[in-house]
């Protein structure tokens, strides 16, 4: 049967996406079973427990130290800064394709560049 609208195929994928993560989380839990099963993933995985403590205790120096902080402080900004320059660029984007409808722009370069529109389903509301 052949969805009429695009309402309708929203509605018929729906369920069928909530089949598909449901499979997925069971397979998991099947691969998780095997592995633990496994004798020499069991002792892989202790010795990765004892690493990662050590591990833990060395950035606990790090995050003592002065210039680290610094440094980590300067990734966090430009970090921050380059997620709300992408967040600018893709408001004007898509104001570009709702002006023009084209999938395509020159950029800065004259490389031409696809636009990639993107829609995901939010939390439901009450």
């Amino acid at each position: 049967m052949e969805d009429k609208t695009p309402l309708e195929s929203i509605h018929r994928l729906m369920p069928e996406i909530a089949q598909s993560k449901e499979k997925i989380r069971t397979i998991r839990e099947q691969l998780k079973d095997a592995m633990e099963q496994n004798e020499e993933y069991k002792k892989l995985e202790e010795e990765i427990k004892e690493l990662s403590g050590k591990r833990a205790e060395a950035k606990k120096l790090l995050l003592a130290d002065r210039d680290f902080q610094k440094i980590n402080a300067d990734l966090d900004d430009e970090k921050l800064k380059s997620k709300d320059l992408q967040e600018i660029l893709s408001h004007y984007l898509l104001s570009y394709y709702n002006e023009t409808q084209k999938t395509e722009v020159t950029d800065d370069t004259g490389e031409t560049r696809q636009l990639l529109l993107s829609a995901k389903l939010g939390k439901a509301t009450a």
